[in-house]
């Protein structure tokens, strides 16, 4: 057994060290304890990616606009990486909610009723938006109506499905922290197994036989185990009780990565070779089916190098800062990619369309950062971004 391993205690259950504090994704929190930087920066690192997968032919979907080659395999692989973004933001989160001991009212009052709140006004900020930019000035269309059906029923911009699968992580936070808390160090083992075996391993296997005409009773389904709204969170709470690995075993799990970002990557060929499209929604089929690996590396590779680092204050002010801030950019990151357009081109027209992309993103991270900045100023916005 390892010496202070927190796995020690209650009969080998994870228990959550006192004190622990692991900022939260969506929300802010009044008299919080001192953040842990390491984490803002995996936060900051993962609305990075965020913008970067919505870039198109000029960045994410790059790799499909050239022709064959080792850069065609290169660029592929950084976009399957990418996708990572969403489950770092949940290990973040489950990090931080899975050990916490709130009452299911507290729960519904000061994180899902809020976070409801956020849906409403940001859908509304969006609606107004594409109207009053579409091609043909502010439509005649435009109602009330048509907002409040359209932030019901569908996503108002197409990044706002987080916002509403996030919503249905909050309500089920209550039941996910009981079974999480409770959870001994095989049961966890078990758990980031039955992910793997059933989000990874099995579709690849399924769709090499049959190209997805799924050969396992569909009524064995075993989703509400294997989906990401239980499993990220788990990890994060899991890894961040857990000791810092060593380099050796981050060597390993880089290792790993690239084994899953290769096998990733053939997957995807195989099936443009099937379908013979390489058209963005066809291509990322197999980008998340393995990306556990490269996200868990990732996650520790931050806290191995950063956890302990001392910063310089200024930068621990602006860390602190952007980090606050990275929900506020998720939410505007698609009006920032737009006022920023013209400037991505004049990138384009100078460098490699990659590295233009990736300036470009930097960019709209920083101007869509200093917005919120300000936004927070607001009374009453500080606390929904």
């Amino acid at each position: 057994m390892l010496k202070n391993d927190p796995l020690a205690a209650k009969g080998g259950e994870l228990q959550p060290k006192e004190g622990d504090y692991l900022p939260e994704l969506q929300l802010n929190t009044t008299s919080a304890p001192k953040k842990k930087l390491w984490l803002e920066l995996v936060r900051i690192f993962a609305i990075y990616l965020v913008i970067f997968n919505h870039t198109g032919d000029y960045g994410f979907h790059y790799f499909a606009t050239i022709g064959p080659g080792y850069r065609y395999w290169l660029f592929m692989g950084a976009a399957a990486l990418t996708v990572m973004n969403i489950p770092l933001f949940y290990m973040i989160s489950g990090s931080l909610l899975m050990g916490k001991e709130e009452s299911l009212g507290t729960v519904w009052k000061k994180r899902i009723a809020r976070y409801a709140l956020v849906i409403v006004i940001f859908t509304f900020v969006q609606y107004l938006w594409l109207t009053l930019h579409a091609e043909d000035g502010f439509r005649e269309s435009f109602s009330l109506w048509e907002w409040f059906v359209t932030m019901l029923t569908t996503n108002i911009i197409v990044p706002y499905w987080f916002l509403y699968e996030y919503l249905g992580f909050l309500v089920m936070l209550p039941l996910y922290r009981r079974m999480v808390q409770n959870m001994k160090e095989e049961e966890f083992h078990y758990l980031f197994l039955l992910y793997i075996i059933f989000t990874g391993a099995l579709p690849i296997v399924e769709y090499l036989l049959t190209r997805w005409h799924t050969i396992l009773n569909i009524s064995f389904n075993i989703a509400y185990i294997t989906g990401d709204l239980l499993v990220y969170p788990a990890l994060g709470y899991y890894l961040t009780r857990k000791p810092k690995p060593s380099w050796k075993q981050l060597a390993v799990l880089w290792g790993l990565s690239l084994l899953c970002v290769i096998y990733t990557c053939l997957m995807t060929q195989y099936k443009i070779d099937a379908v013979h499209q390489l058209s963005e929604a066809r291509v990322g089929t197999f980008f998340k089916t393995l990306i556990c690996v490269p996200a868990v590396t990732v996650f520790l590779t931050f806290r191995k190098l950063f956890e302990d680092h001392e910063f310089h204050p200024g930068v621990e002010k602006l860390i602190l800062s952007m980090g606050s801030c990275v929900f506020g950019v998720y939410l505007l990151e698609q009006i920032g990619r737009s006022v920023f357009y013209d400037t991505g081109m004049v990138l384009v027209d100078h460098l490699p369309n990659f590295v233009a992309t990736l300036i470009y993103c930097v960019i709209v991270l920083l101007g869509t950062y200093l917005v919120v900045f300000v936004l927070k100023k607001i009374p009453g916005l500080k606390k929904l971004i």
